[in-house]
């Protein structure tokens, strides 16, 4: 029996210790991995990151590039082969027809008939020349049904077709150009949309933190202020101090009170906006890292340019919109003249009542067609429409020559203000520091009654807006690196293109 109470209690001092090893390993994992409605701490990247993957406008951005992508599809198809199948379904017909026999009589007669046909057909359109080849096979049955119904059989068992435009617009070899060319500016700009997403998260972001760096400032001086408030009570009270310093301290707590209140306000609208902007739900909880260090960047100016030239959308807009001059150039003058086209067919043909011997001793089959037109009087028509065509492509080379030159100055711009923001950044930051160690020290010669509550309101406000000006220099770096990223499509940290996936 004592044996047995041994056991039990081994057994139950076992059990007790394996539930309380379980019950530690759900708490930690609790406590490890934050609730559903809570995201967590982000980084400045992460946020960025999140709003590319997720948010409403990245996936715009993302449809817009497959439409794109399938519009690209869609004209590379018209440079492949084709099939097609073609026909009529069997027909029927009945009707009276007048008849004029030998003698001169006129007859009516009736006439009931069926027909139908299929075709099979390969068609190649010819990019240099804007020409369409094609081969064809087809059968067609005729019924006409009388006292004894008869079937006859046509085949065509191959046909060789050629329509060939002279002297006209060729439509498909300007696409040839211009296609291509729409796709890699699509690309670019989805790249560009993402950046652009990139530089709005970051104002965002810095907006959020700016607010969150306020309403901080904001309890922090109310408290300050009340213990203020209090030391000035009690030095009024032994008549060491005025009345308005008394006042003027418990001004100052009200206006803390006032401000922390409009700060709180501030803060959750700012960073509702800023959830929705990620993609998220206003009832979902996060925070934000402080920023990051500032990375040491070095941007070569003519690099920039260069790249800016090659990568940037609206220098590839540049681009087409003279290609797309030149086309209209081109159309107008091929229509102001001479205009042919060529039709050919040769192939086999044969008719037979018995559809066994309806591919047996084929005969050939063969016609060639050409048809023009020549403008002869039109008032001037063409000749008016060829001069507004290459005026039009004078305008454009002309604006094109100029926004050029637009753009290249604002690379110049945006990479030297950029080369100088790191600097601005690190003499906020120290301006920071010095204005909280000016405040420290202010606040401690105020409690020993060296100076009044005037300078130490004074420094109290100077520390506040050294903060406030560090945090939107910061902002300013950062929001001119996204700018720099975008304009160039490269990241000249990583020394490397940027590209994104869909």
């Amino acid at each position: 029996m004592h044996y047995d109470m041994n056991r039990y209690s081994s057994r139950l001092f076992v059990c007790t210790l394996g539930f309380l090893f379980l019950l530690g390993v759900r708490i930690s994992r609790a406590q490890e991995a934050p609730p559903p409605n809570n995201v967590g701490t982000l980084s400045l990247q992460e946020c960025i990151s999140i709003a590319q993957d997720q948010s409403a406008v990245a996936n715009a951005a993302r449809y817009a590039l497959v439409a794109s992508k399938w519009q690209y599809e869609s004209f590379q198809s018209d440079l492949l082969p084709s099939l097609s199948l073609s026909g009529d379904a069997p027909g029927y017909n009945k009707s009276i027809f007048s008849n004029v026999l030998d003698n001169g009589q006129v007859t009516f007669s009736s006439r009931t008939q069926s027909e139908a046909s299929a075709s099979l057909a390969v068609s190649q359109n010819i990019l240099p020349t804007g020409g369409r080849l094609s081969l064809s096979s087809g059968v067609t049955r005729l019924g006409i049904f009388s006292n004894e119904n008869t079937y006859l059989w046509q085949s065509t068992p191959l046909v060789v077709g050629l329509n060939q435009p002279l002297f006209q617009f060729n439509n498909l070899k300007w696409q040839n150009r211009t296609e291509p060319l729409r796709y890699e500016i699509a690309q670019k700009q989805f790249v560009e949309e993402m950046e652009e997403i990139a530089q709005t998260v970051t104002q965002q972001f810095f907006d959020v933190y700016l607010a969150k760096i306020n309403l901080e400032n904001a309890r922090f001086n109310v408290a300050r202020n009340d213990s203020i408030y209090q030391i000035s009570q009690g030095r009024y009270n032994v008549g060491s101090i005025a009345e308005n310093d008394l006042l003027q301290s418990e001004l100052a707590l009200r206006n803390a009170e006032s401000s922390l209140t409009s700060a709180q306000i501030e803060y959750e609208r700012a960073l509702n906006d800023f959830k929705i902007l990620l993609g998220y739900s206003t009832d979902v909880s996060l925070e934000l890292e402080q920023p990051e260090k500032l990375p040491e960047i070095s941007v070569d100016i003519s690099k920039a340019k260069e790249l800016a030239l090659n990568n940037n959308s609206e220098s590839l807009l540049y681009r087409l919109n003279e290609i797309q001059a030149d086309r209209n150039l081109a159309q107008a003058r091929s229509e102001a003249g001479f205009a042919a086209t060529l039709n050919a067919n040769f192939g086999l043909n044969q008719t037979s009542e018995q559809f066994s011997d309806l591919y047996t001793d084929p005969q050939n089959r063969q016609f060639v067609t050409v048809g023009f037109e020549v403008p002869i009087f039109n008032w001037g028509k063409q000749r008016a429409q060829v001069n507004a065509a290459r005026n039009q492509q004078r305008e454009v080379a002309n604006s094109i020559q100029f926004q050029r030159r637009q753009f290249v100055q604002q690379v110049e711009y945006t990479v030297s203000q950029f080369l100088q923001l790191r600097g601005q950044a690190l003499i906020a930051a120290q301006a920071d520091t010095i204005a909280q160690r000016r405040y420290d020290v202010a606040q401690n010669r105020y409690l020993i009654g060296k100076i009044d509550i005037t300078n130490l309101f004074i420094a109290q406000e100077e520390k506040d807006s050294a903060r406030r000006a560090y945090i939107r220099a910061l902002r300013t770096f950062w929001t001119g690196w996204y700018n720099l990223r975008a304009l160039t499509l490269y990241d000249f940290d990583k020394k490397q293109p940027i590209t994104y996936q869909l």
